[in-house]
């Protein structure tokens, strides 16, 4: 009677054990998230939840991956050096995938392509990349952009001023603190899409140095392999495209 009583509780812990252990398997990897909310289209908050691009795809992708997205708040000069330091597990905005970045973090796929525009006043007498000469342009800190605009500087005959924020910079542009900015493409459309018939900036020459954006993580990380792996799913069953069309940035 006392054998059949053991066996049966050791049976019980057992089961119970392995079921523990299923659940714990079940339990979803949590992601700390470095993200910008105020990049639209691509990473923003609406209604208190973080959206955008980006933020919509990431987000689909954790439903299929399981994992849970921890959200911080950063600025964008902020996350490189988060990802660096350990602080993040990954940085969302729409991140340009540069060879110097590739140095010192990880990407996921690239989702987007878009790259660095020129952008001036509607009512500025600048109207081509020539009319920039002599001028002094504003580049958000950190920004691919502004390793464009460096890049090009002497070409363009242009002074650079290094601005901390995307609303900083518009502010210095519209109060002629600068004559123009140079920021990035996808950002600048959706501006235009949404000032419809009343823009209040113009676009100056073409596309610069056009490139992937992409999720930044810390170099080595797992995780990259998990993302490309949702992110693989959602582009063959056409939840990527719909987001992109969503957005009217395809």
């Amino acid at each position: 009677m006392n054998r059949r009583y053991l066996l049966t509780v050791c049976a019980l812990a057992l089961s119970m054990g392995l079921s523990g252990g299923a659940a714990a398997q079940d339990a979803p990897r949590e992601v700390s998230i470095g993200v910008v909310t105020d990049a639209p289209p691509f990473s923003y908050v609406e209604d208190g939840k973080v959206t955008g691009v980006s933020n919509e795809i990431l987000q689909r992708v954790a439903e299929l991956e399981n994992l849970k997205l921890d959200y911080q708040p950063m600025k964008f000069p902020a996350l490189i050096p988060a990802l660096q330091a350990g602080q993040i597990d990954m940085a969302v905005s729409a991140i340009f995938v540069t060879e110097a970045r590739k140095k010192v973090i990880d990407f996921s796929s690239p989702y987007y392509t878009q790259g660095a525009v020129l952008v001036a006043p509607i009512n500025s007498d600048i109207n081509t990349v020539a009319d920039l000469k002599g001028k002094t342009i504003a580049a958000e800190l950190g920004s691919a952009a502004l390793d464009v605009a460096d890049r090009h500087a002497e070409e363009w005959g242009i002074t650079v001023r290094v601005i901390h924020d995307v609303a900083t910079m518009q502010l210095a542009m519209n109060n002629g603190d600068v004559d123009a900015m140079i920021y990035d493409s996808g950002f600048t459309a959706y501006q235009l899409r949404l000032e419809g018939d009343n823009p209040t900036i113009k676009v100056i020459g073409d596309v610069v140095e056009p490139t992937g954006i992409a999720f930044g993580l810390p170099k080595g990380s797992d995780l990259v392999a998990v993302i490309n792996a949702g992110m693989a799913k959602i582009e063959a069953n056409g939840e990527m495209a719909k987001i992109r069309q969503k957005y009217k940035i395809d």
